[in-house]
């Protein structure tokens, strides 16, 4: 069974321009998500999947294999399914190129889980974080950047969960989905799993305690400088230059 893992990057994010090859700790942040999924050590192909050539050159020059995909793409799912078109596997791992503090366990966890299941709070207010909400059996209701399932603070009995930066799919499936066309909900709240939902394709949730900072704005780059400077996994692969 063969296990590729898409970093998805581009130039033009219209919140914060240019991010994956903004400097954290003097190392452009797509390196930091590319050396990180390296210590998976899961993965038989790890490429990133990018419609720039300075995201392409930027990552060449530190040893990454780079997939150029099609300008047109505004979803990091559709980006990693036509990478995936060229790269032939099994399972499909789309690792967001924004999230600088994945983590190499968080990456085993989900590739186990697609190996074992074959069917398968400041943030809370923040448009930046999707939410998700699942059915008794971890199937996937629905997800919004909306506080879900709604109740007041001090009301709420149910947990929020938040979409964290790795989605995993069999291949057939992650290029099933990208040819279906938007839905309204997807639209609407601008996330490109709710595509599935609206088209009753199923997506199985696990929950993880691993915490993330998804960079999508330049604060959010400087509490991840702040971070990572005490963060273990940092020290490791730094220490390998």
């Amino acid at each position: 069974m063969k296990i590729l893992a898409l970093i998805p990057a581009r130039m033009g994010s219209s919140r914060f321009p240019g991010k994956p090859v903004k400097l954290i700790h003097g190392k452009p942040m797509i390196w930091h998500v590319w050396q990180r999924s390296m210590l998976s050590n899961v993965l038989n192909e790890l490429v990133i999947a990018t419609c720039d050539n300075e995201i392409k050159e930027v990552a060449e020059a530190f040893g990454a294999k780079v997939v150029m995909t099609s300008n047109k793409h505004t979803r990091s799912n559709d980006r990693v399914a036509e990478a995936a078109q060229k790269v032939p596997c099994d399972i499909v791992l789309n690792i967001q190129g924004d999230e600088p503090l994945v983590s190499p366990q968080l990456i085993r966890d989900v590739v186990k889980e697609l190996k074992n299941n074959a069917g398968i709070q400041e943030e809370m207010q923040s448009p930046h974080t999707v939410k998700v909400v699942s059915n008794l059996n971890g199937r996937v209701l629905y997800f919004s950047r909306y506080p879900i399932p709604s109740a007041l603070i001090s009301e709420r009995k149910y947990p929020v969960y938040r979409q964290v930066p790795i989605l995993g799919f069999r291949s057939e499936f992650c290029i099933k989905l990208s040819q279906l066309p938007e839905g309204p909900l997807e639209l609407q709240e601008n996330i490109d799993l709710l595509r599935a939902v609206e088209h009753d394709m199923p997506l199985h949730t696990m929950i993880t305690e691993f915490q993330t900072i998804g960079v999508d704005t330049p604060e959010d780059l400087e509490s991840v400088e702040r971070k990572i400077e005490g963060d273990s996994i940092y020290k490791k692969y730094v220490s390998e230059i």
